[in-house]
């Protein structure tokens, strides 16, 4: 079952105006959630009340234009999920004659309890979906099975790491919103 975040759900009540509200609310939550495939539960509601409220404001005031603002309410919201998502799209990868090194900012919300192994898990998750190469990506998906989750705390920011044969991954944490991931991968 799907678990709902209180305050993502309110900012998507902006669904509700007729023309503008499908755009809106897309951007309020994709702005909290900076991830598409997290914001995606939240379009399963967003997409029918949007196309709800345009189509019936439009019938009611535009007839001759029902159609296209049908589409635009079906289609608007998983555009600028997309779109807006990808502005938080940040991976690099770092090849060097010894092992490859990939980084990804993992955000994270700010009225979020952190727990270290969910957020290890979260942070692996994405990778997981962002490395699109075989072999690394068969690599990642085995780190649950390997050591346990070393955290390490200092004045002003957590460090996460685990090893697991040849790969390193470390989460740090310095700030409230985002977590830096670095995966060290030797050939």
């Amino acid at each position: 079952m799907l678990s709902y975040e209180r305050g993502t759900v309110l900012q998507s009540f902006s669904v509700f105006i007729p023309v503008a509200g499908p755009a809106i609310s897309t951007l309020l939550v994709t702005r909290r959630m900076r991830d598409f495939w997290n914001s995606a539960p939240y379009l399963l509601y967003i997409i029918p009340l949007s196309f709800a409220s345009t189509v019936l404001f439009t019938f009611e005031y535009f007839r001759q234009f029902i159609l296209i603002a049908a589409i635009y309410s079906l289609l608007s919201p998983i555009g600028f999920c997309y779109i807006y998502s990808k502005r938080y799209d940040s991976m690099e990868i770092n090849v060097n004659e010894y092992y490859i090194e990939v980084k990804l900012k993992v955000p994270l919300l700010r009225d979020q309890v952190i727990d270290p192994s969910s957020l290890f898990e979260k942070v692996v998750s994405k990778a997981v979906r962002r490395v699109r190469n075989p072999y690394y990506n068969f690599k990642l998906k085995s780190l649950n099975n390997c050591s346990n989750l070393k955290v390490s705390l200092s004045e002003n920011k957590i460090i996460m790491r685990r090893r697991c044969g040849d790969i390193v991954v470390e989460v740090i944490i310095s700030n409230n919103d985002i977590a830096d991931m670095k995966l060290s991968i030797s050939y």
